[in-house]
């Protein structure tokens, strides 16, 4: 019997130390799972503002110069001989006879005359009637297009609030979608 008691004790050891072990290696805590049903489930939004490509076209009206006679209308001088010439040559003439006797008044109608003929030829060379000012021009509607960024407010899904109640208190839970039940991890420490 005493053979007997020392394999009982021996054994009781082991079981023991087994015990104590498996003990050491779970020492202080417990875990263990439960599931809670969703009562609804909320859609979480992020708004996000970008620029949008916006093509934006306009009437627009331009002052356009008017096509002209280049010929009488040109910017250069012009030093052809004109009746406007002849006429001034003539006028000059005339108001120079009226001046001086003799030979003075011959002088004075040759002076009279070439004075004439040069105001008639400056006149035309510097003169631009009103009328052409007037017509020279005219108005275009153009159709203008240009890119405007536009500031466009998107609205983004970013996950959902999964709402449940666990032990009589309301909590939620953040997902990318809806779900039916969450998990919930209990640890007992002792």
């Amino acid at each position: 019997m005493i053979k007997l008691n020392n394999i009982s004790s021996i054994l009781k050891k082991t079981f023991l130390a087994g015990v104590i072990l498996t003990s050491a290696a779970y020492a202080g805590s417990d875990r263990y799972h439960d599931f809670a049903r969703v009562t609804y489930s909320e859609p979480i939004y992020e708004y996000v503002y970008e620029n949008v490509p916006n093509q934006v076209c306009e009437e627009v009206r331009y002052k356009v110069r008017d096509n002209y006679d280049n010929r009488y209308y040109s910017s250069g001088y012009d030093d052809s001989l004109g009746v406007d010439t002849l006429i001034g040559t003539a006028a000059g003439a005339v108001l120079g006879s009226q001046v001086g006797k003799g030979n003075g008044r011959v002088a004075a109608q040759i002076v009279g005359g070439l004075l004439g003929a040069k105001v008639a030829h400056e006149i035309r060379n510097n003169y631009k009637p009103n009328s052409y000012n007037n017509r020279n021009y005219r108005y275009e509607t153009k159709t203008e297009c240009y890119d405007r960024p536009q500031r466009v407010e998107r609205k983004m899904l970013t996950g959902y609030k999964n709402y449940f109640f666990y032990n009589g208190n309301k909590h939620f839970k953040i997902t990318n979608r809806p779900i039916k039940r969450v998990k919930i991890n209990h640890t007992i420490s002792f």
